[in-house]
């Protein structure tokens, strides 16, 4: 071993000897992807290295992923590049990467795109807005202010594709009789543009300009209405301008395109900037490069002057070449003149180290030894702590169906007791459904863990697959109706649709499915479960039109314990254990699903097995099939499962409160789970107006719409969750002033944390007691009594105040409070949004206090609230009704105007907006216990 690090010596001073110094400055390059124009970029900066000494550049090109570009950033920067140049892939991809760069103090450039991040050192590039908007203005001016033009644009999500269809809309803007018929998407290649001139042209051939967003793209869109006969009366502009054979130069050359836009490269710029900020020398963040428009008259000559710069660089590339191939040979000379000097050394180093070694590698032989002993006793206590651990996660759901057992028994028999009636036995009901739910899950643990040991077994039989479909699908009609989803099924089968197979682990396997489809499908929407066959495979397939599953999410989709980001709760065990039956079957199961548009799951199994226990002789109806294994039925389970979803969109809405004059306090519910919301709503409808939505969208809809008084909103929800709805009440002027209490079974304090930076103004875990959830609700209501005083003075001590005061005055008094409510939630008080809410309330009342006619809805206009949502901010914020504190105002105002002018009572009455003076001395009178003559006098 010794003689190895003597070899290492003498090779390190040999290479250091023949070396060239380090460079100064290292940049990585990362491009989004690999095509001419970018091509040309990375020649021109690889011309600036061989220019200057300093630069060592390192190239990358992400090929259109975004994935990989983020990789590459994090690869240049684990290395310690001084600098990196980037070329987004699209606009929000990569952010992560380059923040992180940013935050170790590595300077970014930007180059060509931009991103979401502000979190960069430079940008430069061309202003694509002024391209499209160039563009637009010169192809109006081609069709005279009048025809129809199409434009294909780039890579979805790209910031040139983004910012250069923008401009060329408002181009267009100058010319009205100029139409933009279609618009379609590609990714900056030629056969994008060819397949988005196909989608063009299934909706119309009628226009008279294509507009293609790069020269390639336009190129293909030609191509298209080349083979369809169209190209004659069609004109074509594109972006770019290269000088490769058959780029946008040579296209306009030959008048196929009647322009291009100039989009230059010009390397040497970047690098420039580059230089300067790693220099510390003066640079603009912002850096624009020069466009033009390039049409048949002076296509030619820049096609000219192009070429000839590209010639030159690559006369410089060869010259490079040749010159490092000369300093090549001349390290290889000095190599061999040293290595004959030092093979004589290393000669006698060898003799002597030789004999060293081999004393040590006895010794180390003997160590290894030791070791391996060592870690064969360490494997194989890692075996027996990691069998004890299952045994023990085994032994545990063992020990729990004892205490579900007492528990699901006596639920059983008090169900079957007919004194027991109301919410009573909704109740009851309630906690056996749960318990059914708590009994599927320790079942499908023991499954799981028999399938860990390899000790799960088919037990076979012989079954309709048809009718067995039939018999489970219409296990989940009632929920379905209850949900307002249909549900179908779509039978191809030509045969006589018998399998052989395990019917119990089937069931499972489309239970899991189907419970899947509609948890994650909204109401109105619809799941179908088609059955196919292809050759000796059943082929069963469920799909939903629901919310679909993140791209992200679907390689793991059947992984243990796996939960996408928008799940809805569970384990993570169901989709693997149907992966897991189906492998038990030979068969495969697979998932395709698109965001927002639903999923597909995929079940390819063989007719028959040759593996397994038989446990029923052959049957003709799957119906009369009793499968003594299956440990709870499908039916029973689904009684149990609170599938996720309204039960009706429109359930409960008769407990909804519109007039003005019922103050019987409003609660909104939002939960995904059904049960939970039937708990709470049996729990406060005795005290409360009870509303009920089942995600965060849906509950912020109707937040905004009936403006309840206190609102108890879940955390995991699907489609919007609690946090993100709790963040969006906050800030909407309507329902910022509406308390929150966040109800979750996350009880971490960082997750409580989390909560309350929300914006939530209490923070219950799951499970809870429901006199602390009450008593809470009751302390919450307690404190906006409070608000309301210091709201309420605030808008009286400010009638005839400028803005400031009033915000000062209630800034001041909320200062001075001490009560314990307000201790108890600090969450709870004026916030600006409140604070602004009242004050622009204040000028409306003041400016119009004068106008007799002046209404609630004048106001809500004004304001931008509807009558209801007006209401009910005002009287949450100030225990007082619109009316209310229009009439307090105008009295306050008369009382001001009796006391310091001359002006009569009839006058004061008129000036105030009363419009009449007797009535407005009853009001006065009422108000404050004094006539307005009695106050003169």
């Amino acid at each position: 071993m010794n003689i190895l690090k003597y070899y290492w010596l003498l090779l390190i001073l040999l290479v250091g000897s023949c070396t060239t110094p380090p460079k100064k400055y290292v940049i990585g390059v990362s491009q989004c992807s690999v095509d001419i124009w970018r091509d040309k970029l990375n020649r021109e900066i690889k011309t600036c290295e061989y220019l200057d000494e300093s630069l060592d550049i390192r190239l990358a090109s992400a090929h259109d992923n975004s994935k990989q570009q983020s990789d590459q950033i994090n690869a240049f920067i684990d290395q310690g590049v001084n600098l990196l140049i980037v070329a987004p892939n699209q606009y929000d991809s990569i952010n992560q990467a380059i923040e992180r760069a940013y935050a170790k103090g590595i300077p970014v450039i930007l180059y060509d795109r931009k991103t979401s991040t502000n979190k960069y050192t430079a940008i430069i590039g061309a202003d694509n807005y002024g391209i499209g908007k160039t563009m637009a203005y010169y192809i109006g001016e081609q069709l005279q202010g009048k025809g129809k033009v199409v434009e294909i644009r780039g890579l979805n999500g790209s910031s040139p594709a983004i910012d250069r269809h923008r401009g060329f809309v408002d181009g267009l803007k100058r010319f009205p009789a100029i139409q933009l018929v279609a618009s379609e998407i590609g990714d900056w290649k030629e056969e994008s543009g060819m397949r988005a001139m196909e989608r063009i042209l299934a909706k119309t051939q009628d226009f008279d300009y294509v507009f293609g967003q790069n020269d390639r793209m336009a190129l293909g869109a030609l191509k298209v209405l080349k083979k369809h006969g169209l190209h004659h009366r069609v004109r074509f502009a594109g972006v770019d301008g290269l000088a490769n054979h058959g780029g946008g130069l040579e296209l306009v050359r030959d008048r196929i395109f009647d322009a291009t836009c100039f989009y230059p490269t010009q390397g040497e710029k970047v690098i420039a900037l580059a230089k300067n900020i790693l220099e510390k020398k003066p640079y603009n963040r912002v850096n624009l490069l020069n466009t033009t428009i390039i049409t048949n008259k002076n296509a030619a000559t820049m096609l000219q002057e192009a070429r000839e710069v590209e010639r030159q660089i690559g006369n410089l590339e060869i010259l490079h070449s040749e010159v490092d191939r000369y300093f090549e040979q001349y390290n290889y000379q000095r190599i061999m003149i040293i290595l004959f000097v030092l093979i004589i050394v290393m000669m006698i180093v060898t003799v002597v180290v030789l004999y060293r070694t081999i004393l040590a590698k006895s010794q180390f032989n003997k160590k290894l030894k030791e070791r391996n002993d060592e870690l064969q006793r360490l494997s194989h206590e890692v075996e027996e702590m990691t069998q004890a651990q299952l045994s023990f996660f085994t032994n545990v759901s063992h020990e729990l169906r004892t205490p579900i057992t007492l528990i699901s028994d006596p639920l059983h028999r008090l169900r079957a007791c007919q004194n027991i009636k109301g919410e009573c036995l909704q109740l009851l009901d309630m906690s056996i459904r749960n318990t059914n739910v708590l009994k599927q899950l320790v079942d499908e643990i023991l499954d799981f863990r028999k399938i860990q040991n390899g000790k799960m077994t088919l037990k076979l039989s012989e079954f309709n697959m048809v009718t067995a479909l039939e018999t489970w699908m219409n296990d989940f009609k009632s929920i379905a109706d209850q949900k307002g989803i249909t549900i179908t099924l779509s039978n191809s089968v030509t045969t006589d649709g018998k399998i052989l197979a395990d019917r119990y682990k089937l069931e499972h396997i489309y239970y899991n499915l189907m419970s899947n489809a509609l948890k994650y499908t909204p109401s109105g929407q619809s799941v179908t479960t088609c059955l196919s066959e292809e050759s000796d495979t059943y082929v069963i397939q469920v799909i939903d039109t629901g919310v679909g599953i993140a791209a992200a999410d679907l390689p793991h989709i059947f992984d243990k314990f796996y939960q996408g980001k928008m799940s809805a709760g569970g384990t993570g065990i169901g989709l693997a254990l149907v992966k897991a039956y189906t492998l038990l079957h030979h068969g495969t199961a697979s998932v395709t699903s698109v965001k927002n548009e639903g999923s597909t799951f995929t079940i390819r199994l063989p007719k028959t097995q040759t593996e397994g226990e038989m446990v029923h002789a052959m049957v003709t109806d799957s119906k009369n099939v009793t499968d003594t294994s299956a440990k709870v039925s499908v039916k029973e389970t689904l009684e149990g499962q609170c599938i996720n979803g309204p039960v009706n969109q429109d359930v409960h809405l008769s407990d909804i409160v519109t007039e003005e004059e019922n103050d019987k306090p409003e609660i909104l519910i939002i939960d995904d789970n059904n049960d939970m919301r039937e708990y709470l709503r049996i729990l406060l409808k005795a005290q409360y107006h009870v509303l009920e939505a089942v995600d965060g969208k849906i509950g912020l809809s109707m937040a905004r719409k009936q403006v309840p008084d206190i609102i108890i909103c879940d955390i995991m929800m699907p489609v919007m969750d609690g946090l993100e709805f709790t963040r969006a009440l906050k800030k909407d002027t309507v329902t910022s002033h509406i308390p929150v209490i966040l109800l979750s079974a996350r009880s971490l304090d960082e997750q409580k944390v989390q909560g309350y930076q929300e914006g939530a103004d209490s923070y219950i875990t799951k499970p809870f007691q429901a006199d602390v959830l009450i008593a809470r609700i009751d302390n919450l209501l307690k404190c906006r009594e409070h608000l309301h005083k210091l709201m309420l003075q605030s808008q009286q001590g400010a009638v005839d105040l400028p803005s400031r005061t009033m915000t000062s005055t209630s800034a001041t008094l909320l200062n001075e409070s001490k009560t314990d409510d307000f201790k108890t939630s600090s969450q709870l008080k004026p916030t600006d949004k409140d604070t602004k809410f009242i004050e622009l309330l204040r000028k409306s009342i003041q400016d119009n206090l004068g106008n007799s006619d002046l209404s609630v809805e004048q106001i809500g206009a004004e304001i931008g609230l509807s009558r209801i949502q007006l209401y009910r901010k005002v009287k949450a914020l100030t225990g007082k009704s619109p009316v209310e504190l229009i009439r307090t105002s105008r009295l306050t105002r008369g009382r001001k105007l009796i006391e310091t002018t001359d002006m009569t009572i009839s006058e004061i009455a008129y000036t105030v907006g009363f419009s009449s003076s007797s009535y407005f001395t009853k009001c006065f009178k009422d108000e404050f216990g004094i006539g307005p003559n009695e106050l003169r006098v």
